[in-house]
C-alpha cells in the first residue's frame, strides 16, 4: 500500500509540475484565421472579443506596441490614451474581425496574440502606419514584417501620431516598460536585413524597422543570425555621431565617421545612406579618401535627415552593411554620439556635437 501511495503522489506532483510549466511557457502553433467581433478596447494595443478564440477572449495585438495607458499605475500620458482613442475609432464595439495567429499563439498571461483584420484592414498595420503604434516584432512571429516595416516608413515619413516632429513620443513603449519596472534588457536583437544581432543592451545598434527581438541567443542562432561582432573583431569604421537638425537653415547636418583600429583606412566607395536599401539620395564616398587610426571622417549635408526619427546606415563598396544607428527624435543643435568614441551610443543628446574630435 505505501509502495502504490508513494506512485500516486508521484504522478499527482508530475501532473501538477506539467500544468505550471504549460501555464508559464508561450503556447506555440502554426498561423490560423479565426472568427469573432470586439467586445471593447483596453488600450492601443489589447482588445476583447465576444467570442472566444482558442479559450481566450483578451488579445494582444501582434507584432506592434503601443504606448502604455497603465503599467504599474504609471502612463505614457497623451501618446497612450491618443492610441486607446484611434483604436476604439478602427474597432467600435460589435465590429466583425477576423482573428490571425502566428507561431506563438499565447502569452505568459494567457492573451491571445493575433493580427486582427476587418473587412478592409489589418488594424496592426494601421495603427503603425498613423503614428499610435510601433512594430515589435518577437521571433517567431514575423508574418507581416514588410507591410509593417513600410507602415512606419510612412508614418515617419509624414510626421504621424509619435512621430510628429513638434512633439515626438521621446521613449519606445518597451523603454518605458524596462524603466518603470526598474529592469534591464533582457531580449537579444537582431537585424532583419543583415541577420546579424547584438546583446539585449545594444538595440539601440539596430533601426526600429529592422529589429527582431529573441527571447534567448540560441534563438537567435536558430534563426539564422550571427553575432555583430563576428569573430571578435571590431569594425575598422564605426558611424560615432549623427547631427540631424543643426541650429538654423544656413548650418549643416554632419555624420561622424572613427576609425577605432590602429591602421588607417581606405573610405572610398563606402556608401552613407538612411533606410538600408530604400535611401533616396545615397552618398558615395570619393575614392582616395583615408581615414586615420583612431582618426575621424565628417561629412556635412543639408535637409539629410528626417528630424523626426531616422536611420543612419553606412555600407561596404559592395553592399555589405558596416554599422546603423536609428534616432527617435532630434533635438535643435544637439547631436546623438558614442561615448566614449566607438563605445555604446548615448542614451541623451548631446548639446554641445564634437564634430571631428574626440566625444566626451
Amino acid at each position: 500500500m505505501r509502495k502504490q501511495w508513494s506512485f500516486i503522489k508521484g504522478t499527482r506532483w508530475l501532473f501538477i509540475c506539467t500544468l505550471i510549466v504549460l501555464w508559464i511557457a508561450p503556447t506555440h502553433a502554426h498561423a490560423a484565421t479565426y472568427s469573432s467581433t470586439i467586445r471593447s478596447v483596453v488600450d492601443g494595443d489589447t482588445v476583447h472579443l465576444n467570442e472566444p478564440v482558442l479559450g481566450s477572449t483578451k488579445v494582444r495585438l501582434l507584432s506592434m506596441d503601443a504606448p502604455e495607458t497603465n503599467y504599474l499605475g504609471k502612463s505614457q500620458g497623451k501618446y497612450g490614451e491618443e492610441a486607446k482613442i484611434e483604436l476604439k475609432k478602427l474597432l467600435p464595439e460589435g465590429t466583425p474581425v477576423t482573428v490571425e495567429t502566428d507561431q506563438t499563439v499565447k502569452d505568459q498571461y494567457g492573451r491571445l496574440l493575433a493580427y486582427i483584420h476587418t473587412d478592409k484592414l489589418d488594424i496592426n498595420e494601421e495603427m503603425v502606419r498613423l503614428g499610435y503604434a510601433i512594430p515589435y516584432y518577437i521571433w517567431p512571429n514575423m508574418s507581416h514584417y514588410k507591410d509593417y516595416q513600410s507602415a512606419l516608413q510612412v508614418a515617419q515619413n509624414t510626421g504621424a501620431g509619435m512621430w510628429d516632429p513638434s512633439d515626438p513620443l521621446k521613449e519606445m513603449p518597451f523603454e518605458f516598460r524596462l524603466r518603470i519596472g526598474k529592469r534591464d534588457p533582457d531580449k537579444y536583437v537582431g537585424n532583419y536585413e543583415t541577420k546579424k544581432y547584438v546583446d539585449p543592451t545594444q538595440y539601440n545598434d539596430v533601426p526600429i524597422e529592422q529589429r527582431v527581438f529573441f527571447l534567448k541567443e540560441s534563438d537567435a542562432k536558430e534563426a539564422g543570425y550571427t553575432r555583430e561582432d563576428g569573430n571578435g573583431e571590431q569594425p575598422n569604421v564605426l558611424i560615432n555621431e549623427v547631427l540631424p537638425n543643426p541650429e538654423s537653415n544656413t548650418t549643416k547636418e554632419f555624420i561622424e565617421l572613427y576609425n577605432p583600429s590602429n591602421q588607417p583606412m581606405d573610405l572610398g566607395g563606402y556608401i552613407i545612406d538612411d533606410i538600408v536599401q530604400g535611401g533616396s539620395s545615397p552618398h558615395t564616398i570619393p575614392e582616395g579618401t583615408t581615414l586615420p587610426a583612431k582618426g575621424f571622417f565628417v561629412w556635412e549635408t543639408f535637409s539629410y535627415f528626417n528630424n523626426n526619427g531616422d536611420d543612419v546606415t553606412l555600407l561596404a563598396p559592395d553592399g555589405k552593411v558596416i554599422d546603423s544607428y536609428h534616432y527617435r527624435f532630434s533635438v535643435k543643435g544637439a547631436s546623438w554620439a558614442r561615448i566614449p568614441d566607438g563605445g555604446e551610443w548615448g542614451t541623451a543628446v548631446v548639446t554641445t556635437p564634437t564634430k571631428g574630435t574626440k566625444n566626451q
